[in-house]
């Protein structure tokens, strides 16, 4: 009771401790808040780190949402003190990328009135709660290129957009340039109302960029196109439109990203030429083998291409074009690195070499083969879809994963 009453007596004395006490617990949380998250140590049967390379068994430390160390580069000290996620006999690929997407949300990704929004950012619009961004994990989908609406002759600007747990997030907010010269860019509503029309739009708009006459955001955005600083993707399907963005491209000086294109097979010249890019709509099976071969044409041709359309019918499509010939390693990229590499972001997803983020999908066997469990998808490093094997403390002895080529691989 004395100290009590001591206490009670000198409140002034007593007021400088609990300041420091106050000070000190501060301190400690911040070291708390600030301290490193456990590495983990992720593990399977096969890991394919970029189409090319594939570890066989393999394994690979993920810190801080990254990856740290693949294989035989991991550190022992690191490995010692890291969590084991042993998914065992599984197959761990990159998470897949999807280049070109609105989710269904059309009329938010647009301008009603207008046709020419360059400068739209689709950032602006981005909903981190939207129920279609929360299914992409369950599609084994990791980074997507959040795009304006094909609506617009000049869209805007897409943003790489990347699920997780609880909503989705920014990733970056300004990424290639969207245009589009399809049915759904003309409308008896407003200019253009033709195809030529939008031709005209865009070359008015691009040779008045290019002489530096007009100023302001939208100029900017068509000017840094013009420049190579800016990827251009452009919707076309038809052979008419097909042609129409190749003109507009040889005219500019540009090496377009074509989205859609179903009739490619009928500029594969100009494609390989031109050094155009595609992404792919979905494939069905019910289609004609010569549309289920476009994939296999263009592989052949050396035009790089990656599958897009509906984010539930991607891995779908991509097994329908190995069925219609075309080589796994390759349809497999079209998952992963070929689409971060159209969208500017091979640096940032689309493998899992070092420095990457550690994005990944986890199946029972190839995921090529639709009889292969989806098991799990990590974006960032945590688990956003499926199991994640109860952690361990320490790893067990393994033998060194061997490098082996993707081709052949299943």
């Amino acid at each position: 009771m004395v100290p009590a009453v001591m206490t009670l007596q000198f409140p002034i004395a007593r007021a400088p401790v609990m300041h420091r006490s106050i000070r000190l617990a501060f301190v400690a949380s911040l070291t708390i808040l600030t301290l490193p998250a456990q590495d983990l140590l992720v593990q399977a049967g096969k890991i394919v780190i970029a189409p090319d390379t594939v570890l066989a068994p393999g394994k690979l430390l993920v810190r801080d949402g990254k990856v740290a160390y693949v294989g035989a580069e991991i550190p022992e000290e690191a490995q010692a003190r890291a969590t084991v996620v042993d998914y065992g006999e599984a197959m761990l690929v990159p998470g897949f990328v999807l280049a070109q997407a609105t989710l269904g949300q059309d009329g938010e990704l647009a301008e009603g009135a207008l046709a020419f929004t360059p400068d739209l950012r689709a950032a602006e619009a981005f909903d981190p709660w939207l129920p279609e961004l929360k299914e992409l994990p369950a599609a084994g989908i990791t980074s997507l290129a959040w795009s304006p609406s094909p609506r617009n002759v000049a869209a805007g600007l897409a943003a790489l957009v990347k699920p997780g747990r609880d909503g989705g997030r920014l990733a970056a907010p300004e990424l290639q340039l969207v245009l589009s010269l399809n049915q759904a860019a003309r409308s008896q509503e407003r200019e253009p109302t033709s195809l030529m029309g939008a031709v005209d739009l865009l070359r008015m708009t691009f040779s008045a960029a290019r002489s530096g006459v007009h100023s302001g955001p939208d100029a900017a955005v068509m000017r840094s196109a013009l420049q190579g600083s800016r990827r251009v993707f452009v919707h076309a399907d038809t052979y008419t439109e097909l042609s129409a963005a190749l003109d507009l491209a040889r005219e500019f000086d540009l090496a377009p990203v074509l989205i859609g294109a179903a009739e490619a097979e009928k500029v594969m010249q100009r494609l390989v030429v031109q050094k155009a890019r595609i992404v792919l709509g979905s494939l069905s099976p019910e289609m004609r083998l010569q549309q289920l071969r476009l994939p296999l044409r263009l592989a052949e041709a050396g035009v790089p291409f990656c599958f897009g359309g509906s984010p539930q019918k991607l891995r779908l499509t991509a097994a329908l074009a190995v069925r219609a010939g075309l080589d796994r390693k390759t349809a497999l990229a079209a998952l992963t690195r070929t689409a971060a590499l159209l969208i500017d972001q091979e640096g940032t997803c689309g493998s899992l070499r070092q420095g990457c983020a550690a994005d990944f999908a986890v199946f029972g066997g190839d995921p090529l083969d639709l009889d292969s469990a989806h098991v799990a998808t990590w974006v960032d490093g945590d688990c956003v879809f499926g199991e994640r094997p109860k952690a361990a403390s320490k790893t067990p002895a393994q033998k060194t994963p061997s490098t082996t080529a993707a081709a052949g691989e299943r």
